[in-house]
């Protein structure tokens, strides 16, 4: 095994080699093309043929469904890219409740996958404390060079990285997922109930306290269990100016110089979600079913009347297999402070034991340099999954329901380039401006904490138990699950989580925010 990898790694070395002599082939800003004109003439000059390299499969990990045209356009990608990288393609998606324990049971298990998608949302911090990732930080500018330099120009390095390792590639986006409030305007029209103001969660309270009444025949609010804070508390991140660590449910304020580490469950943030979802649960508001529910995508697929979502649901348009519904969003609290993404909000990251981790760093660095890779890669076969109008827009082909396509609109957001994305029919060119400037804005500000996930070493029994508790006993307070007096029951979780090591955690996190800060 060990020497067939260290022949493996010379061809590598080779093929690097050749690559650089062939660095004349660039264009202008620097982007290789490669030589599709000719793709045998690419395949055969300099030292060493790419077609040399022993043949291998990428095994990927994703959140989300499965796609009708996956197989046929990862072989059609399969071929494009066999005279530079001679891999195929093994793309596995699972549903995003199941998809954070799939992950950690491959960790376990030493499965040699080869990367997955995570983020700072999303489980990476877990992922990093339990030695899951491999460390990129010698392998990155060897074998994606050209990606390494995309993230060294934009300083995207740090964010990526821990006590200087790199453990991830980062998506290239610049944006913020500030809170909306997303809604069927087609049903509140035909129950012709007013929105009135919806920049406030008191005016979303009144909306749908009175779309409840009015009987739409659906559920009336999604409340997504992920969520540290759950749906509700989401849509006063913005009102309370908070950062969401994504850590264990710890919070700072952006307004505390000191950066002093809340618990979720301690702050004014907690108690009004809480009040607020226990309205929302008896009144048939939120589901009483919302704990067993696993709909995916419930309000493109006409389960919801509304949901909490992220800035993009401004401008992008929604796919519904409702073909009669219109989309509506508002952004809550659009003048409070808020946070721009972290680069770490979408990103792939290979895993300790991949099989075949230079080959799939060289496909990233293929994705991050070649457009027809991307694009393939991202929307499909032309005419076969994807259209592209005079305009370069991409479009579905005939007979597609937009709301399943055949490949494009998969979850593909840790593979993002901004230099790549083309405007779409769901996203014009006018969105992805609007997007990019809405996360410039003055009140959008980037994390003081951006870059930091704190080290476990010292908290593994403390957190374990906070983490259990929070699935317990936090999720039913913030789904509005509660017997008695509000007050009551949020104080006995408070004290809850202390009887189990919450000072020593904050002390911690603290510590290291502080240190992070400082050096």
């Amino acid at each position: 095994m060990a020497i067939k990898r260290k022949k493996a790694a010379l061809r590598l070395m080779l093929v690097l080699l050749a690559g650089l002599l062939a660095a004349c082939t660039s264009n202008n800003n620097g982007t290789s093309t490669g030589n599709l004109d000719n793709p045998a003439k690419a395949s055969t000059d300099g030292a060493a043929s790419l077609t040399d390299l022993e043949e291998v499969k990428l095994k990927i990990f994703l959140p989300g469904d499965d796609k009708v045209a996956k197989n046929e356009v990862l072989q059609a990608l399969y071929e494009k890219t066999k005279d530079r990288l001679n891999a195929k393609f093994e793309i596995n998606f699972v549903p995003f409740g199941d998809y954070q324990s799939k992950l950690t049971m491959l960790a376990s298990s030493g499965d040699q996958y080869d990367a997955a998608f995570t983020a700072d949302w999303y489980g990476y911090s877990q992922m990093v404390n339990k030695g899951a990732f491999l460390d990129l930080s010698e392998l990155a500018p060897k074998h994606a060079p050209n990606l390494y330099k995309i993230y060294s120009d934009k300083n995207m390095l740090s964010s990526a990285s821990i006590n200087g390792k790199l453990m991830a590639l980062p998506w290239t986006e610049i944006k913020t997922s500030k809170p909306v409030f997303q809604y069927r305007k087609d049903i509140a029209e035909k129950l012709n109930v007013d929105p009135g103001d919806l920049t406030t969660i008191e005016g979303i309270d009144k909306f749908l306290t009175a779309i409840n009444k009015a009987k739409p025949g659906m559920p009336i609010f999604y409340q997504n269990m992920n969520a540290s804070e759950g749906s509700v508390g989401a849509l006063l991140v913005s009102k309370y100016e908070y950062i969401d660590l994504g850590f264990h449910s710890l919070y700072i304020d952006l307004n505390d110089p000191a950066l002093k580490v809340m618990p979720i469950e301690q702050t004014p943030l907690f108690k009004e979600a809480v009040t607020l979802a226990k309205k929302w649960y008896d009144e048939g508001i939120i589901s009483k079913n919302t704990l067993n529910d696993k709909t995916n995508m419930p309000f493109e697929n006409a389960n919801v009347f509304s949901q909490k979502n992220t800035l993009g649901a401004l401008y992008d348009a929604v796919n519904f297999t409702d073909k009669n519904a219109e989309n509506a969003a508002v952004v809550i609290y659009p003048d409070n402070k808020y946070i721009r993404d972290s680069q770490m909000n979408n990103a792939i990251a290979l895993n300790k034991n991949a099989a075949n981790p230079e080959r799939m760093l060289m496909f990233m660095d293929l994705l991050s340099t070649d457009q027809e890779v991307y694009d393939m890669f991202f929307y499909g076969i032309k005419d076969k999954t994807y259209t592209v109008d005079s305009n370069g827009v991409i479009g579905f082909v005939p007979g597609e329901d937009p709301s399943k396509p055949l490949w494009q609109n998969w979850f593909n957001w840790g593979f993002l380039r901004d230099e790549f994305t083309r405007p779409t029919v769901g996203r014009s060119a006018e969105a992805i401006e609007a997007s990019r400037e809405f996360a410039t804005r003055p009140n959008i500000l980037v994390s003081p904490t951006a870059g930091l996930v704190p080290i476990t070493d010292n908290i593994k029994t403390e957190l374990a138990d906070r983490d259990q508790l929070i699935a317990e006993d936090g999720k039913l307070l913030l789904v509005g699950i509660i017997r008695g007096d509000v007050d009551q029951a949020i104080n006995r979780y408070i004290e809850k989580q202390k009887t189990v090591g919450l000072d020593k955690i904050i002390a911690e996190v603290q510590k290291q925010i502080d240190d992070f800060i400082n050096k």
